[in-house]
């Protein structure tokens, strides 16, 4: 990490991203590049900053399509947003040469793959700002982190309130894990199965503006955070090739070696086999689930984006599914 990075820490990365633009300086109505394939929440920031946006489409390995990537660049767009799906890191020299190209800010979303390194340099901390969500990979509840990579004024950083301490539904939480079994009999009795296939299911509603508790900042800094990246790519590529015998199509044909992946990611053939997933993994305690919630406009179209989250399904790397 550089040595002029400064870390706030925010329940939320979505809210890491909402001061990180405000920072950047970007005024209303300047313009930003936004991939088609991301969850819908991500604009919220974008309009609480009274901000526009054009989308860039992204292929089935989740890069951008390069080739038309010019064409959406005008004379009000100031940033683009890189993202790191799944923890795998994006050609970010491409990135940057990009950004440089046109003069834009490079906003870096590795909420997916909070720890992960390239070439030895942590992922967050290439773009002018950078989000991480660690909250995605511990049982923390809450926990996202805005990387400030370039200059930036003191007295523009946020004033805001503390988190309060978890709550007692989360220590009864917490207690439920000790008994796995138990816990997982009482979901099935007590709960329905998480509409995975339901793309409206899963909005999210708009984060409180508070920095995250000092408890669960010092938990994530606390972290060995190399040791649990090692042992998730290990179980990544185990998941990898038990998938190409379950008749899987893993998104990404090669992992990096220095990732640290959210999730293990693959396509089904079509909505219908995907479902059969989501129903295997509620019945065997194992989270098979959809990504990303998209905006109700590419819902309507049911556009390319839209085609492709039918079929794909995430498996938890922590578990270990029996094809």
């Amino acid at each position: 990490m550089s040595e002029k990075t400064k870390i706030l820490y925010f329940p939320r990365a979505r809210t890491a991203l909402k001061f990180g633009l405000k920072i950047l300086g970007l005024n209303p109505n300047d313009h930003i590049l936004v991939p088609d394939f991301i969850c819908d929440s991500i604009f919220q920031p974008i309009t609480q900053n009274s901000l526009t946006f054009s989308i860039y489409g992204t292929s089935e390995d989740m890069k951008p399509v390069w080739s038309s990537l010019d064409t959406k660049v005008n004379s009000r767009t100031r940033a683009i947003l890189m993202v790191h799906y799944f923890g795998q890191p994006q050609d970010i020299d491409k990135f940057l040469n990009f950004s440089k190209k046109h003069q834009l800010f490079l906003v870096e979303d590795n909420a997916h793959g909070h720890g992960g390194s390239f070439k030895g340099k942590e992922l967050g901390t290439f773009g002018h700002i950078g989000i991480s969500s660690p909250r995605k990979f511990l049982d923390i509840g809450d926990g996202g982190l805005l990387y400030l990579n370039s200059s930036y004024e003191e007295d523009s950083l946020p004033v805001l309130n503390y988190q309060e301490q978890e709550t007692n539904e989360g220590q009864i939480g917490k207690y439920l894990d000790k008994f796995p079994v138990t816990k997982h009999k009482l979901k099935l009795f007590l709960k329905k199965r998480p509409e995975y296939e339901n793309p409206r299911a899963f909005r999210e509603p708009y984060a409180e503006d508070l920095y995250l508790s000092r408890k669960s900042s010092l938990l994530i800094d606390s972290i060995d955070w190399k040791k649990i990246s090692k042992l998730r790519r290990k179980r990544f590529v185990e998941l990898q090739e038990i998938s190409v015998h379950g008749g899987l199509t893993p998104v990404f044909e090669n992992l990096s070696n220095e990732s640290n992946p959210w999730c293990f990611p693959a396509y089904a053939k079509d909505q219908e086999e995907a479902i059969h997933w989501f129903n295997w993994g509620w019945k065997n305690n194992i989270n098979v689930h959809s990504w990303p919630t998209l905006r109700e406009e590419q819902i309507l179209k049911e556009d390319n984006a839209f085609n492709r989250w039918k079929k794909l399904i995430c498996f938890p790397i922590s578990d270990h599914p029996s094809f």
